[in-house]
Parts: structure tokens; sequence; C-alpha cells
């Protein structure tokens, strides 16, 4: 059985130096064993924690499982490498041997530990490349238990293997709570990962120069005249593209290479028909679960061309099954889509660039699949290059699988005259950038080897009902970041300068002042303390902070009157925030902050995404104290 890591963000009551919010943080172990000795007796021992983690993948977690208990009461398990390949092959993790899950992750303890540990650090020798674990025996409750801390092996050397078997037999991967063996299309993306990819510049020699769109070419042409200089103003245009790598020379002739087609393609799928993008949208939030009239799905359509086209023609699509909605501040009216364009471009350029253009995966497409409460956007081939998916647009750490395509695109124009792409590794950042000023969560990114998802949730803080709270304020104009604040205030954060541009995305320090201060000035916020500690909240007279109280009261669990309302309110298999608000009688504020003490308690769980339509709630079971 598996655990997944704890963040720190989910749960804030608990100490950070919680060792169990250190799994999966491969360096503490190299450089702090005791963190080691810590975590392996805190899994074992703390069973009520360890309760809570077994059951959140039933939950709807998404995180790779880091830890594995084996009785190992018969000896060294034979498939122990397995268990090491797949961890070595994702984030790494964590193998104890000597724990019972049946009995309640009790630890049995093995028989001769010094002979188990000679014989893990065999398993790992036997692996390629070899496994460098930390290997180590704890004693708990009398019993020694054997724990194995299998770190990540780097990108550029996957798939660690068994080496008697090979990559293509003896690779596995992490999947729920099991090692699955890797497929040969998942050994072939590990095994090119190693080296350089040149599939976007392969000759296309069925192809000619004919088969390219000449005016989106002279548009490309005029463009790098203008900002590349003298180089390509001394040479014709054929020499020109052969140069970008929009032309390559193929038994004598100039014929387009993958990447020139596909940028400037007239119709790229004459030569590669598997090149393209599919969009479904669905009724429900699941695929397969009929709609209200039993439809499918509300719409499922193929979309060919290059790609500034495809782009263009799915932008169009996503804005024909979504909704817009009106903001109003004061005199001013601000129209919307449910996903800012600037987002959904950027995401669809990132999935048909960074994509797989391998022959492995010439037969699969992108994918866009539109739910009422997200949007997902796959694309076939994981991450390339030392890029790991926690810091994506976070770090500048930036690695490209189609270089030449990135490098075309940099300067092939839209129809508006606006490029395809910056080429900057910029763009996930500006998704983040554009999802924050929009008052939007933040995109989940998944890579699992063989493709690469975007999910992006379909909800926001300015909600229809904070909508109508904003404007029964003063009616006087805000700008969006100033809703966004105060929708949060609203919601119980206590602000500053910083917390404000975290998010809201407003960089400058001076503008966040200026906005914070004419919201004080107005009235609408109240400013505590001076300089570095300046925090600010919405007015204690404010009718949400006074209008049905939260005093406690007298209870053995020492609730609060609406927690202990809403604990009432909870059914058994779960309730959504509008159910709650209905039994409960209370105020959405109200549940929103009642449920958010419950859940830092550890008393009430969710499932599904934060502010999602769809998020449910219920108690968490108790353990009872032995």
């Amino acid at each position: 059985m598996l655990c997944a890591p704890l963040a720190a963000t989910e749960h804030p009551g608990r100490p950070v130096d919680d060792p169990l919010l250190h799994f999966g943080r491969p360096s503490l172990y190299y450089t702090q064993r005791a963190v080691l000795h810590r975590q392996c007796h805190a899994v074992v021992q703390n069973t009520a924690l360890y309760y809570s983690l077994l059951h959140r993948p039933a939950r709807g977690s998404n995180d790779h499982f880091l830890c594995e208990v084996k009785r190992s009461q018969g000896g060294l398990p034979a498939t122990l490498w397995e268990t090491i390949s797949a961890f070595a092959n994702a984030q790494g993790g964590c193998i104890l041997l000597g724990v019972d899950e049946k009995s309640g992750f009790a630890a049995v303890g093995v028989t001769d530990a010094g002979a188990m540990e000679s014989q893990i650090g065999a398993v790992c020798s036997e692996m390629e490349p070899a496994v460098r674990a930390e290997i180590f025996t704890v004693a708990i409750d009398g019993k020694n238990v054997v724990a194995c801390y299998v770190p990540p092996t780097p990108r550029d050397q996957r798939p660690c293997h068994k080496r008697s078997l090979g990559p293509w037999a003896g690779s596995r991967i992490r999947v729920g709570d099991g090692d699955r063996r890797l497929t040969d299309y998942e050994v072939a993306v590990l095994l090119a990962n190693r080296t350089e990819q040149k599939h976007d510049v392969r000759a296309m020699s069925d192809a000619s120069i004919a088969d390219l769109d000449q005016e989106a070419l002279g548009r490309f042409l005029h463009r790098i005249r203008e900002t590349r200089g003298e180089i390509f103003r001394k040479v014709d245009d054929e020499r020109a593209l052969t140069m970008l790598n929009v032309l390559t020379v193929h038994d004598g002739r100039s014929v387009p290479t993958l990447a020139g087609l596909l940028a400037f393609g007239v119709y790229p799928q004459t030569f590669e028909p598997q090149l393209y993008l599919t969009f479904v949208a669905y009724p429900t939030s699941e695929p397969g679960v009929l709609g209200p009239a039993g439809e499918r799905f509300t719409e499922n359509r193929s979309v060919d061309g290059s790609i500034p086209f495809i782009v263009n023609e799915c932008v169009r699509i996503l804005k024909r099954n979504m909704k817009r909605r009106s903001i109003i501040s004061g005199i001013f009216r601000i129209d919307e889509w449910e996903y800012p364009e600037e987002v959904l471009r950027e995401a669809l350029v990132n999935a048909l660039v960074h994509r797989d253009y391998s022959d492995f995966a010439r037969g699969m497409q992108v994918q866009v699949e539109m739910y009422p409460d997200r949007l997902v956007i796959r694309n076939p081939g994981g991450l390339y290059g030392p890029v790991d998916v926690g810091v994506l647009g976070i770090t500048g750490v930036t690695s490209s699988r189609n270089k030449a395509l990135l490098k075309i695109l940099e300067d092939t124009p839209y129809f508006d005259g606006h490029m395809v792409c910056e080429n900057r590794g910029s763009g996930i950042t500006r998704i983040r950038i554009a999802l924050t000023e929009a008052g939007m969560e933040p995109p989940h990114f998944t890579d699992s080897v063989s493709s690469f998802t975007a999910e992006f949730p379909n909800h926001t803080l300015l909600d229809q009902e904070a909508l109508e709270w904003l404007q029964s304020l003063d009616n006087r104009p805000l700008s969006r970041s100033q809703m966004s604040a105060l929708v949060m205030m609203r919601n119980g954060v206590v602000m500053t300068n910083s917390a404000y541009r975290a998010s809201t995305g407003v960089q400058d320090s001076r503008t966040v002042t200026r906005e914070l201060r004419d919201l004080v000035e107005r009235g609408l916020i109240e400013q505590e303390g001076t300089r570095g500690t300046t925090t600010y909240r919405l007015p204690s007279n404010d009718p949400l902070q006074t209008e049905q109280t939260d005093e406690p009261v007298t209870t053995d669990d020492d609730l609060t009157r609406n927690s202990a309302q809403v604990m009432a309110g909870l059914s058994a298999e779960g309730s959504s925030r509008s159910e709650i608000e209905e039994r409960t009688g209370l105020k959405p504020h109200q549940v929103f902050r009642a449920l958010k003490a419950l859940r830092e308690r550890g008393l009430v769980e969710m499932t599904g995404q934060p502010r999602s339509r769809t998020a449910r709630y219920r108690r968490v079971p108790q353990i009872p104290e032995a």
C-alpha cells in the first residue's frame, strides 16, 4: 500500500517540521539521515495520520504515491526490483519491510535485518543505472523494520530497469498502489529523451514547396528579413527557408521539413493524416455519463490544418461552447469568457509544439476535452529534458523537444499579425499570471511519461454571489485585482502587500499600495499596523462580520456555533456547499469559513477541486484512541 505526500498547505495546523511533510523530497534524505528515521517511526506509529493518508486516493487524489510497505516475513520479496524500478522512474519513494498492512500497519519486524539490507543493496546494484538507495534499520516497538529510500533516476538516464531483462521488459512505473510494466511507447519516449530529438526536421519526401502556403511564407520571410538583419537579405527565398529548417534537401531537391509543413502547410494531413486535434465537449463532469437529454457529448470535432490554423479554429470552437459573464463595477461593465483567451492560445500552442512527433506517436492526436467544471488539454509525450512538473512556469528551467518548430513559430504570425509563440520558455508562466489576474485557480499539470495533461478548473473567486456582494458596496468602480482581494478578505484572508501581489497578479508594489489605500479611504477595508507589519481586512462593523457571528459554544469539541451547525448538516455520503447552506440556513461566507476551520482541525475532508461546484464535504472517520 502506498501513501501520498501530505502538503503543508493542506493541513495548516500541522507543524512544518512534521517528518511526513518531507515525503518525496530527496535532498532531505541525503543531507539529514535523521529525517528518514523519524519518518519511518511516524509512518508506522502514527496510525491516525496514516489512516488519513491511505484514504486520500479514494477521494480523487492524483498524487504519485511514494511509500510501499511489505510484511516480508518470508524473506526479501521477489518483486522488490519492480518497486525499485517504479520509484526510480518517477519521484522516488520509500520501501518499509517488516510492516503488516493487514494488521493496521503494525511493525512485525524482519528476521535478519542485516542480511536483508545486503540483499536490498544487491537488488539495487542489479538495476541499470544502478540505484544508490539509502538503506537502514530502525527498531520500532522492539521490532526491526528495514527502510529503503529509492531516489529518482535523472531523466536523461531513464528508464531504470533490471539489467538482465533490458529496458523493454525490465522497466516499471508506479500506478495507484502497484507497479506497472512500461509500454513499448513509454520506453521509447524515455530512451529518446536521453538524446537530442530532431523529428521535427525530418524530410517530408512526398511533399514539395507547392504544398506550403505561399502567402504565409511571404509574411514569415518578411519578418525574418526585418528582424534578423543582413544574414537573410543576402540569400534567396529557398536558401533562407533551408537555413531556417522550413525546407531541407532530400535526393537532390528541396522538400519541406515536418516543422515547415506543420507551420505553413496548406493541408499537412495529406502527408500526416493523424497529426490533428480532437475536441469533445461533454454535458457532465465525467466522460460516459449521459446528459439530461441522453446525449454523450454536446460537440465532437476534428480540427485539421497548420498549427496557426488549428489554434485559431480551436479557440473559436471553445468560445462557442463557453459562457460569458458580465462584471459590473460602478458605471463600468466587463464581459469575459469562462477561460481567458490568452490562456487558451498559450495552452493549445504548448500542446501542439511540445508534443512527441516520433514514429511511435505519429498516430496520436492532441486532445481537448471540455467539461462543465474543467478544461483538459492532453498531448502525446511527457515532459522532455530536466523540467519537473512541479516547477513549470515557476522557475526559469526550460527544455524543448522540437527546437526547429519552436524557432519557426517564433516568427510565424497569426492572421492578426501576432506571433504564434515567443520561444522564451514563458508560456506556462504567462498562463499562471493570466489565470491569477482573472481570479482563477492555477492549472494542474500531470506528466505520465507517454502523455502530458494540463487541466484548468472552471471556477473563480468572482462567482455570482460574490459579484452581487461587490455591487452592493459603494457603487464606485473597482479594478479586477481590488475585486479579487475584497472577495478573499470576505472569505477570511488577512491581506498584506505581498499577499495582494501573489493573489491578484499585480507585480508593481506601488500599484498594490495605491489600490489598497483607495479601498481604505473608501471605508471598504481597515488597515492595521504600519510599514512591514501592515495588514488589511474587512471592517469589524461589516455585516458579514457581525451577522450571526461565529462565537464559541460549549461542546466537547469546542466548536463554534456555525461549525457545529455545519457538522450537523453533513450527510454520510458527503454534501456540497449549497446543500449545507440549505440545511443550516447559514450564509455562503459563513459555511465557507466553518468548512475551512473544520478541515484545518482534521474533522472534515473534501472531495473534488477547491471552489469547484462539484466539491463535496464529509466527516473524517475518527479512530478511537487505544
